[in-house]
């Protein structure tokens, strides 16, 4: 297998071609936390931890990278040696600013490479890099590159792609500079170049250096963007000027969700096209990542010779182990990332330290250890959806005695509904994880068991762990919702009725814009009612949001906002937009209109029983929030 054969970067041995790629945590400054987080992925096989580090925080002020100084310099030495304990590289991905409008205290506007608007439409601007300024930060990103490589790291990635800060001295969207920043090609790149001849200056020809860079951010030329032969051009320059291998990377914030493509990418990424393009012209090994913690596609990819090293990010925030688990032909037990980039990305965005929605511990490796119980407890756990799962594995691990009762005959509640269309397919993988390690664990799972206060009270539970999800909203008030036409979407994602060839479709949310692209796809024609002034109005985050739009601008879609159910009849529904009444001809109506708690039960048991109510059954939420909640509830016992 070629993900387990060893790689030369330069002189650089690598174990495996399994690398975890940089995503900036926003966890510390490598105190015990951050040095944890880390380690935890070297214990676990990967070959390289790329290590994402600002250069300086004198321009833009705090970011969610790292920070390596005097101060830091020992937590940073620390790691390095304790991942070369386990046969692990660390590589220092050195950043020279992220140009996104970032701004330190006492400066009256952001920084960036030209005086340009920080995004389409905004009144604020940049304001342009000074020459003193620029000089400045590559010093800082030498004296840094040096700083670790003295605590003992193995390699350097300059951090060059994706429309951050030196992505746009390389790009003419960006680069509008008059001076020898600015203008050809050779000026556009002097920002780099310069770094890679200072950095080499610093630590030698031969420390290992890559390099990290956008061929290709698959938006218009004419607008300023890069294409795939600029691309191929900087891929031989840097060849030239003597880097060791380059990282690929597509896409930049114009088009985010392409550098870290959600749970509706389920064909292979565009990292790959361009990498394979790349490797067309260069005789240095290829870095590339875009959800190749999936053994098959980062293995394929590996054997048609797009790339040489696997770079994976999320996956070791899913789980640590998949390498190990890969050499211990443990694949079954990988609990498999579900790309929803709401623990990761969208915590950091928001000024959090990274999670995981499927891993509790992502972040918190110091802090939530899981223990073998001092007593031995009898856990029922009501509800076999991801936080019920969750919850009896952790449950078994801790030693106590655990039984699962689900209502279906299945695991994974309404997220395995939401894993049914093809293009979320790859979510199912999280599902088969679950059901695995509880046969392993030996969990006792009882299907088709609807609980109710009798069973309970003849099982009689030391402890329950009440994980029973949501139930669709039926408005009774709304006249004909009762008719044999009208449908709850979750049945319609399980082909569990008939659909006719018009579909009105009653809510916009996330439930009804996925559901009304699996119908658009099968060629029925969709109309989709909103009641807010936009479609997607619960909060989405922008990566998936973006890629979800795309995916809804079907011409079998409609979409009609600020607009009111009225009433259900035989052949249309009658709506309300901006006062006026209208119909909408249909033959199905699909009703999406969100989900409520399902509590009845929790509600009958708490007063007789210890019983901890998590996830949906608390409030309709995210798979991140009921698997944490899940497993807190158990380090809890």
């Amino acid at each position: 297998m070629k993900l387990l054969q060893p790689v030369q970067i330069g002189n650089l041995e690598l174990k495996n071609r399994i690398v975890m790629v940089a995503m900036g945590p926003e966890l510390g400054n490598f105190d015990d936390k951050t040095v944890e987080y880390y380690v935890r992925r070297a214990e676990g096989g990967a070959a390289m931890l790329l290590t994402n580090i600002i250069a300086t925080e004198e321009i833009e002020g705090h970011s969610p990278s790292s920070v390596l100084n005097e101060d830091s310099f020992a937590g940073y030495k620390k790691l390095v040696d304790r991942a070369h304990a386990y046969g692990c590289k660390v590589c220092i991905q050195i950043m020279p600013g992220s140009g996104l409008g970032l701004m330190a205290p006492g400066r009256q506007k952001p920084a960036c490479v030209s005086a340009l608007p920080l995004y389409p439409g905004s009144e604020m601007t940049y304001e342009a890099l000074t020459i003193e300024e620029i000089k400045f930060i590559q010093g800082e990103v030498v004296k840094t590159v040096a700083l670790a490589k003295k605590a003992g790291a193995d390699a350097v990635e300059v951090h060059a792609y994706g429309g951050y800060l030196t992505d746009k001295f390389m790009t003419p969207r960006w680069n509008i500079r008059t001076d020898e920043y600015g203008g050809c090609f050779e000026n556009r790149m002097r920002f780099l170049n310069e770094m890679i001849d200072g950095i080499k200056a610093a630590v030698g020809n031969d420390f290992p250096m890559i390099v990290k860079f956008t061929p290709c951010h698959y938006l218009p030329q004419e607008a300023g963007y890069r294409t795939i032969e600029e691309g191929i051009e900087i891929a031989r320059m840097l060849e030239q000027k003597g880097v060791h291998a380059l990282h690929i990377d597509v896409g930049c914030h114009d088009n985010w969700y392409l550098a870290m493509p959600p749970i509706y990418q389920q064909e292979a990424v565009l990292q790959l096209s361009a990498s394979r393009k790349i490797k067309e012209v260069t005789s240095l090994p290829i870095i590339s990542n875009g959800r190749l913690s999936d053994t098959d596609k980062a293995e394929t990819a590996l054997e048609n010779g797009y790339i040489d090293i696997v770079g994976v990010g999320r996956g070791f925030l899913a789980d640590p182990d998949f390498p190990n688990k890969i050499m211990e032909h443990k694949n079954d037990e990988i609990r498999s990332c579900i790309y929803c980039n709401e623990g990761c990305i969208k915590s950091v965005c928001e000024g959090a330290h990274i999670r995981c929605a499927v891993n509790p511990m992502a972040g918190f490796e110091t802090l939530k250890v899981l223990n073998k119980a001092e007593e031995k407890k009898k856990v029922l756990i009501i509800g076999a959806g991801p936080g019920g799962c969750q919850a009896a594995i952790a449950a078994a691990e801790a030693g106590h005695d655990v039984e699962v009762w689900e209502k279906l005959d299945h695991v994974g509640g309404n997220f395995h509904n939401a894993c049914l269309p093809s293009f979320k397919r790859d979510g199912n993988k999280i599902l088969s994880y679950y059901a695995v390690m509880m046969k392993k664990l030996e969990i006792r799972i009882k299907y088709c068991v609807e609980a109710t206060k009798e069973l309970v009270d003849g099982y009689a539970p030391d402890l329950i762990i009440y994980a029973a999800g949501a139930l669709p909203v039926r408005p009774k008030s709304i006249p004909g919702i009762h008719m044999g036409h009208v449908v709850a979407a979750t049945d319609v994602l399980q082909n569990k009725v008939p659909v006719g060839k018009e579909v009105t479709i009653i809510g916009a949310g996330l439930v009804g814009c996925e559901t009304a692209v699996v119908l658009a796809e099968k060629g029925k024609k969709v109309t989709l009612v909103e009641m807010a002034d936009h479609v997607l109005p619960e909060p989405v985050f922008i990566q998936n949001a973006m890629m979800l739009n795309q995916l809804l601008n079907h011409t079998n879609i409609t979409a009609k906002t600020s607009t009111k159910l009225m009433e259900i009849k035989e052949n249309h529904v009658l709506v309300q937009c901006s006062g006026q009444e209208e119909d909408i001809t249909c033959d199905t109506v699909v009703l999406a209109m969100g989900f409520v708690p399902n509590t009845d039960l929790y509600e009958a048991l708490k007063e007789d029983y210890t019983i901890v109510n998590v996830g949906d059954s608390v409030k309709v939420r995210k798979v991140l929030d009921a698997v944490s909640e899940a497993y807190d509830a158990v380090l809890n016992i």
